[in-house]
């Protein structure tokens, strides 16, 4: 069964700002397949892209998406597990803009990556309140 989660739009603007820069590897599939004959690793590439995608469905493709709130209708489970991955990329990048610098990162960069954690923290205690209710249980 899909999330009913919603999200505003800036929030949709930060994630699919993450999004986009993730999805830009997907040539990476190819090189595992092609190069290095790395099966396992072009499988899970494979994985993780498609749930990119997926939500990218969801979030929509124009950047200039002028939705006011956003739903997300990935099955809970799946929504959960790229939430977490984001959340990680996010915290990730923050913390990768100050080591890289001696002062702290370009503000915009720090204020969309907090933005995703953030935001990957409200979808995923959205998730675990639907599956405590039973709502995103499968029939």
């Amino acid at each position: 069964m899909p999330s009913s989660i919603k999200i505003a739009a800036h929030q949709r603007d930060a994630l699919y700002e993450l999004l986009r820069d993730r999805i830009s590897a997907v040539g990476d599939i190819w090189t595992a397949l092609d190069r290095n004959e790395d099966y396992a690793t072009a499988g899970r590439l494979a994985t993780r892209f498609g749930e990119d995608f997926r939500l990218m469905r969801d979030l929509g493709w124009d950047p200039n998406d002028d939705r006011e709130t956003v739903e997300l209708t990935m099955p809970p489970l799946d929504l959960m597990r790229i939430a977490k991955r984001l959340r990680d990329d996010a915290r990730g990048g923050i913390a990768g803009l100050e080591e890289e610098r001696d002062s702290v990162g370009p503000p915009e960069f720090i204020e969309g990556f907090r933005v995703v954690r953030e935001t990957c923290e409200e979808i995923l205690m959205g998730v675990l309140a639907e599956l405590d209710s039973g709502e995103g249980e499968s029939a």
